[in-house]
């Protein structure tokens, strides 16, 4: 039973890892592209002032040329790159069932490691713009978190709501947010400022240190935050704030 468990958990875990590595791909990829594309259009204006001024018999006038042609290449590449790392599809998602097909793909796993979910979903939940691939992403990064934080067993608490007026927690009105707690041993102070950053773990070597990072990268990009309360020895509680809306270009839309 123990091999079998054992088999379970890397499984999950590599799921987590192949997919959490892959987003991180995709956001690296577009933040490297905008931050090069930036100079890379000084370069290309500054070589189509100085080509407009340098008449075309001047020994240099062919330099310019190459070096006008392989920038144009460059921003060719850096397209490609961003085209690459699309946005995802947002559509009106159901946050009830997120959770419940969250649930469905770990149940097997956290009973075998003594955890019971214990879930208090608002049954009048609205439906969300989001998309439901990298929400769901985010509810499994937080429930497998929840998991480890509790070697011995324990209870993770799943609940969502909504919030019309302004929540002071997330300055944020017309929300749903989605609260996991765990009834582990809480994180280190002097770790909470570093929970977010990419490649931090407390799990020594069996983390990525990217699932968190991602996670936040996905709830910025829907509009939204995401923060955690902790104390040693009294648990973790994240809590997510997603606007009903979508992002603003969605709700303005």
């Amino acid at each position: 039973m123990s091999h079998a468990r054992e088999l379970e958990r890397r499984r999950i875990e590599q799921i987590l890892f192949d997919s959490e590595k892959l987003a991180a791909t995709g956001r690296l990829a577009a933040s490297i592209a905008h931050e090069i594309n930036n100079p890379l259009e000084a370069i290309k204006n500054s070589l189509y002032l100085l080509t407009n001024k340098i008449p075309a018999e001047d020994a240099n006038y062919k330099f310019l040329q190459i070096a006008t042609k392989e920038t144009d290449r460059v921003s060719r590449i850096l397209r490609q790159m961003l085209g690459f790392y699309r946005p995802p599809k947002m559509e009106p998602t159901d946050l009830n069932a997120l959770v419940d097909e969250a649930e469905g793909l770990i149940e097997k796993h956290l009973r075998q490691n003594r955890v019971r979910l214990d879930k208090d979903l608002d049954e009048s939940l609205p439906m969300v713009i989001a998309s439901a691939d990298q929400i769901k992403q985010v509810l499994l990064n937080l429930m497998f978190n929840a998991q480890q934080a509790m070697p011995d067993g324990g209870t993770i608490f799943v609940s969502t709501r909504v919030s019309h007026g302004a929540d002071p927690d997330f300055l944020m009105s017309d929300a749903v947010q989605i609260q996991v707690r765990d009834t582990g041993n809480g994180i280190p102070e002097e770790y909470l400022p570093h929970i977010f950053e990419p490649f931090f773990s407390t799990k020594d070597e069996k983390g990525t240190g990217l699932g968190l990072w991602v996670s936040q990268g996905i709830v910025q990009a829907h509009g939204g935050s995401i923060k955690l309360r902790s104390r040693e020895g009294r648990g973790t509680t994240f809590s997510v704030a997603l606007p009903i809306r979508g992002p603003s270009e969605h709700a303005n839309g």
